[in-house]
């Protein structure tokens, strides 16, 4: 049980994921008088990423140094983007016929 629960948090830190940040602003009878709602990304973790690799018993990135690894993480994540704001632009162009 413990290794699934930590294989997958690992893979969440080696993967990306988004996380909900909530601020909240009381008054003096301790009453919510502004709530603002947020969404942050948190990217991949160069750390976990390897963890993963060496957990996994596969390595194809055996030799890279942790600067190389970084630079490869840039770049996939410039990617990533890429798609994501193609995928937004897409997604836009749907709603934009149905309103």
């Amino acid at each position: 049980m413990r290794r699934k629960k930590i294989d997958s948090i690992l893979m969440k830190k080696a993967t990306g994921y988004f996380v909900e940040e909530k601020v909240e602003e009381y008054d003096r009878e301790n009453e919510v008088t502004k709530r603002k709602i947020s969404k942050k990304y948190i990217p991949p973790d160069t750390t976990a990423i390897k963890a993963v690799i060496e957990r996994s018993g596969e390595n194809p990135l055996e030799g890279y140094t942790d600067m190389q690894l970084e630079e490869l993480k840039k770049r996939l994540l410039s990617e990533l983007e890429k798609i994501n704001a193609k995928e937004a632009q897409d997604a836009g162009k749907q709603t934009d016929g149905k309103d």
